[in-house]
C-alpha cells in the first residue's frame, strides 16, 4: 500500500470517528432534552387540598339566591387576590347564611381578573367549570387552594386538579380549558368592572352603590331599612 493510499485511509477513519462523535454528542443532548420534558411533564402539582363543604342556595351560574331579592350584590373578584381570598375565608360563608339563604340578597359573581396571567387563567377554569353546573364549587376549591399571588399556584395542571377534585369530566373540562373557550368573556368581564368603576378587589355593587367590604353590610342593611 502506497503512503499516498494509507494516508487517505487514515484521513477517511478520522472522518467518520468525527461523525461518530458528533453524531454521539446529538445523541446525548436528545436524550438529556427527553429526560427533561418527561421530568416536566411529570413534575409533582403540590398538595391539592380538598374544598369545604358550603352552602349555595339556588346557585344557578355564577350567582346564588332568590333573583327577586330586595337587594341585589354583585362581587367583582380576582381569584389571586390575597383580599378577595379573606373575604372568602373569614366573611363569605355567613354572608351566605345571614342574606342570601333568607332570601334578601341575590348574589353574583363577577370575575375581575387584573394581578397576573394566573388570575385570567383561574377565571376561564371556572368558567368551564361552570358548563358542568359546578361553578361555586370550583370557585370555592380555587380560593381554598390560594397561597399567594403569582407564585404558580393557578398553574394549568393545578387547575385541571381542582376539577378532577370535584368531580368534573375532566375530558370535557381540558377540552374547554385548553381551547381558552372563555378568554374573551373574562376580558369582557374586567371591561364591565371597569365600566361601573372598579379599581380594586374585592368590590361590590350592591344595588347601584359601589363599595368595599368593609362596608357592604352597612350598605346593604340600609337598602333593607334595618
Amino acid at each position: 500500500m502506497g503512503k499516498r493510499q494509507e494516508l487517505r485511509q487514515k484521513r477517511e477513519q478520522k472522518e467518520r470517528q468525527k461523525k461518530l462523535i458528533i453524531f454521539g454528542g446529538i445523541l446525548v443532548v436528545a436524550i438529556l432534552v427527553s429526560a427533561f420534558i418527561i421530568i416536566n411533564a411529570n413534575k409533582p402539582i403540590g398538595e391539592i387540598k380538598a374544598a369545604p363543604e358550603r352552602s349555595h342556595p339556588q346557585a344557578v351560574g355564577l350567582t346564588m339566591g332568590d333573583p327577586n331579592a330586595p337587594v341585589t350584590v354583585e362581587e367583582f373578584s380576582d381569584f389571586q387576590c390575597v383580599a378577595c381570598y379573606r373575604f372568602w375565608e373569614n366573611f363569605e360563608e355567613d354572608f351566605i347564611r345571614d342574606y342570601v339563604e333568607t332570601g334578601l340578597v341575590y348574589f353574583k359573581y363577577s370575575p375581575f381578573s387584573f394581578i397576573g396571567p394566573e388570575s385570567f387563567q383561574a377565571a376561564e377554569a371556572a368558567y368551564c367549570a361552570n358548563d358542568q353546573g359546578k361553578f361555586w364549587e370550583y370557585h370555592d376549591m380555587v380560593f381554598n387552594n390560594w397561597d399567594g399571588e403569582n407564585v404558580g399556584n393557578f398553574s394549568d395542571q393545578r387547575l385541571i386538579a381542582f376539577a378532577e377534585n370535584i368531580d368534573l369530566d375532566t375530558d370535557a373540562f381540558k377540552q374547554c380549558f385548553n381551547r381558552n373557550t372563555y378568554q374573551s368573556q373574562v376580558l369582557q368581564d374586567a371591561a364591565y368592572g371597569q365600566q361601573v368603576g372598579v379599581s380594586g378587589t374585592p368590590s361590590f355593587l350592591v344595588n347601584d352603590t359601589l363599595v368595599y367590604a368593609d362596608t357592604l353590610l352597612e350598605t346593604i342593611d340600609g337598602y333593607l331599612g334595618k
